[in-house]
């Protein structure tokens, strides 16, 4: 018995030094990604780059986070694409570690590696370890805040406190942060075991130090007309009959998830409900946290689009279900191996494809460029400082596009004298917060727009003159992937 006993300790901790190891490489390795990359800032990292420049306690359409985490990572290194990724990777590690860790209490030690590497191998990986968008610090809190809820629940009562402050930087990071308490507190009120929390002061202070980070961006949307939380609300009020929405809702997370992890996920679901409805709180746990963000999804895909990014924190607890469903379903043990090994094995094809885009475009149907939105924005801000040399006094960028603003901003080192021009004067990005083209009253401009599109005429009337500099391609192994017009007007005159 002694010997079986040192045996299992054994084999308790090769798992685990497995999984640091694991962890530590694919780390190191999306970091390495990050300073080679090829691939350009997108429009919303050079968006929030922006932000980083006029930090705020909030924005036109999220909150602060992101924009302080780019601060953080470009001050230690500059304004350079690698920088204003850093904290991607970072923020991978800690998500990753907190699937592991809270598969380890709720599964045990021999399961966690399991549900890992499933998490592991998904798309999940190159994209949530390389975008610095919103969503990897909304995915890095949210676990941390499952776990420390999961270990408040084991009566340690620090992590109640823990727990607070990783919901409320959730809460800064994305909305959807808000539907993890809710969760909660229908789990504790679902099993009569749980509901005594509910007569105790730790849950409520668990929500008001939430509250307390989260308070400064509330008064911040109070004193901007409630913007970002108004842009949110016309996100999922799109309305349409069309089904196409559902479908390619669920073909965004199968392609996210990979399709054989995304189908026994599913199945993890199921089964968790069907588990927890026969009182096993462990899958009651879990399954609050998946079917709000992944349930809302689907009721909104019936009416209008719900982007594939938008449930992705469900999956932390449902990636743990379905490790759970694999091992209770009583499935013979080759049949369960059989299947664990195939959705690891797709999940490693779908990623060696995805750092492998580029070797692939040759094979795709003309004018299908998967990396459209990341390539190409370098070459126009080269352009574009070049042509800015030309002029006696440096004029400033201009652009109705607020993506192609922000890639100006960034790539052609313009800000913040670069702006978004937008003729309704209704508020629609963070630019027109911003204002400044009051300022540029006698000043020269260089316009660019996307290929094909004509000078909005009431950019004609507001300078003196305007004329097409010229037509802008990039091209890549021969082929075209990107088009842009650059025009450049001489002094600004009217209201913009």
């Amino acid at each position: 018995m002694k010997e079986r006993d040192q045996k299992e300790k054994i084999g308790l901790k090769g798992k685990e030094w497995t999984f640091w190891a694991l962890l530590g490489g694919v780390s190191l390795w999306l970091v390495l990604y990050l300073y080679v990359t090829p691939y350009d800032l997108s429009p919303d990292e050079a968006y929030y780059w922006t932000w980083s420049k006029r930090l705020a306690w909030g924005y036109y359409s999220k909150p602060p986070l992101v924009a302080l985490i780019i601060w953080a990572t470009t001050s230690l290194g500059g304004d350079t694409p690698f920088f204003v990724r850093l904290g991607a990777p970072l923020l991978w590690t800690i998500t990753a570690f907190a699937l592991y860790r809270l598969s380890q209490g709720l599964l045990g030690p021999k399961s966690a590696i399991r549900a890992f590497l499933l998490g592991l191998f998904t798309l999940w990986t190159p994209l949530g370890g390389f975008l610095m968008t919103i969503d990897p610090p909304l995915m890095a809190f949210w676990g941390l805040t499952l776990l420390f809820l999961f270990r408040a629940l084991q009566g340690n009562r620090p992590y109640w406190y823990l727990g607070g402050v990783t919901l409320g930087l959730g809460l800064l990071s994305k909305y959807t942060m808000a539907l993890l308490p809710l969760s909660f507190f229908l789990y504790l009120f679902s099993y009569k075991s749980q509901r005594p929390w509910l007569k105790r002061k730790e849950p409520y202070l668990f929500l008001l130090i939430a509250f307390i980070f989260f308070f400064p961006h509330l008064l911040w949307e109070w004193r901007h007309g409630l913007i970002a939380f108004k842009h949110t609300a016309s996100l999922v009020s799109k309305k349409g009959e069309d089904l196409r929405h559902l479908w390619e809702f669920l073909g965004g997370q199968a392609l996210l998830l990979t399709p054989l992890t995304f189908l026994l996920v599913q199945l993890g679901s199921a089964f968790g409900l069907k588990k927890a409805l026969l009182g096993d709180e462990r899958y009651g746990f879990l399954l609050f946290p998946y079917l709000f963000p992944f349930g809302i999804c689907l009721l909104l895909s019936l009416k209008g689009p719900c982007y594939a990014n938008w449930p992705a924190p469900a999956y932390l607890s449902g990636l743990i279900m379905a490790q759970a469903a694999l091992e209770d379903l009583g499935l013979r043990p080759k049949v369960r191996e059989i299947l664990y090994r195939t959705a690891l094995g797709v999940g490693a094809l779908f990623l060696a494809l995805s750092y492998s885009l580029e070797a692939f475009k040759p094979l795709l149907p003309k004018g299908v460029n998967p990396t459209s939105k990341v390539t190409g924005w370098k070459e126009l801000g080269a352009e574009v400082m070049s042509l800015m040399t030309s002029f006696e006094k440096e004029p400033f960028l201009l652009s109705p596009d607020r993506k192609i603003a922000s890639e100006l901003a960034f790539y052609a080192k313009a800000f913040p004298r670069t702006y978004a021009f937008n003729p309704s004067k209704v508020p629609s990005s963070q630019f027109d917060l911003w204002g400044g083209l009051e300022g540029e009253k006698g000043e020269n401009a260089i316009v660019v727009l996307k290929e094909g599109k004509e000078l909005p005429q009431a950019l004609r009337e507001a300078f003196e003159s305007c004329k097409l500099y010229k037509d802008f391609y990039v091209f890549q192994g021969g082929e075209r992937t990107v088009g842009f017009r650059i025009f450049v007007c001489h002094n600004l005159q009217g209201d913009l």
